[in-house]
């Protein structure tokens, strides 16, 4: 399991998942290429609607276990 330590501030409401691993999330997400998918914005800019680019920087280092 992969685990990642970001400030919650840079963070919108658009797809966390996206946001977070950056858009290989996107390839086994259920909602890929529907209305429903909440990162289409990031997808075209890279950027969520905060500005911050995507995938969002690690506040401390990757863990895994």
């Amino acid at each position: 399991m992969k685990t990642k330590i970001i400030s919650q501030k840079m963070l919108s409401a658009e797809c966390w998942s996206v946001q977070v691993w950056g858009i290989e999330a996107c390839m086994d997400c259920d909602y890929r290429c529907t209305k429903e998918c909440g990162g289409k914005q990031i997808l075209q800019t890279g950027k969520n609607t905060l500005g911050n680019e995507i995938p969002l920087p690690n506040t401390r280092r990757n863990h895994e276990s």
